[in-house]
């Protein structure tokens, strides 16, 4: 019995040596430590997972500003960031946007006080209508600060699956800067493609992982300007 002791003890301290020279191995090794911190990454990943999975379809943009226009300089800007962070992240998943002027004419289309987005995915040949409304926007806390606040809602239409939502996400608590920006430190036009991009990389990433310790340096992305 205390001989099978000692072999148990001296088979743990041998494992524990053997481990220990691999790590040390692992940490001298370029390609052993890259493969290390992916598994770190597999067994521990904090990045958020996406609402809803757009991989591999046919997407329709619809981006209003009080639900009325698509043409309007911010939607533009909004729609244009918002599929630079999609193609951005999503590389390699074959997220296809049909053309925006389609898009446009098929939502045009339609009824201003009751438009089916249903139908604009039908018309366009889309798999999924995604509608992102910006309402209220003030770019201005006060005459001398810049502050971008809004009321935006992302929602998701399949028409296949009818006329109504698959999902909705509101995203209402993007007030930036939080401390507000002197206006004689940029242009409005600036402060407002600025703020924009923001909003479209907190819609697009409703689609992809993120890490959500990104919105820790939103405040000093605004200094930059």
């Amino acid at each position: 019995m205390h001989s099978d002791h000692n072999n148990s003890r001296q088979w743990v301290f041998a494992s524990l040596g053997t481990l220990l020279l691999c790590l040390t191995l692992v940490s001298t090794t370029t390609g052993c430590t890259n493969l290390l911190r992916t598994l770190v990454v597999l067994l521990h990943d904090p990045r958020i997972k996406p609402d809803y999975d757009i991989e591999k379809k046919k997407v329709a943009l619809i981006t209003t500003i009080d639900g009325i226009s698509t043409s309007d300089a911010s939607a533009l800007v909004m729609a244009n960031s918002f599929k630079t962070f999609i193609k951005h992240e999503l590389k390699g998943k074959k997220v296809v946007f049909v053309d925006q002027e389609d898009v446009d004419r098929a939502f045009h289309d339609q009824p201003l006080d009751r438009p089916s987005f249903a139908q604009v995915g039908t018309q366009t040949g889309a798999e999924c209508v995604l509608v992102i409304n910006v309402k209220d926007l003030k770019l201005k806390r006060d005459k001398t600060l810049y502050q971008g606040s809004c009321e935006c809602t992302v929602t998701v239409y399949e028409p296949k699956q009818g006329k109504g939502s698959v999902y909705q996400k509101e995203i209402n608590d993007l007030v930036h800067p939080s401390s507000g920006k002197p206006i004689t430190e940029c242009t409005e036009a600036q402060f407002r493609g600025h703020y924009l991009g923001l909003l479209a990389r907190r819609a697009s990433r409703l689609f992809y992982k993120y890490d959500p310790s990104e919105d820790y340096a939103l405040d000093a992305a605004a200094s930059a300007l």
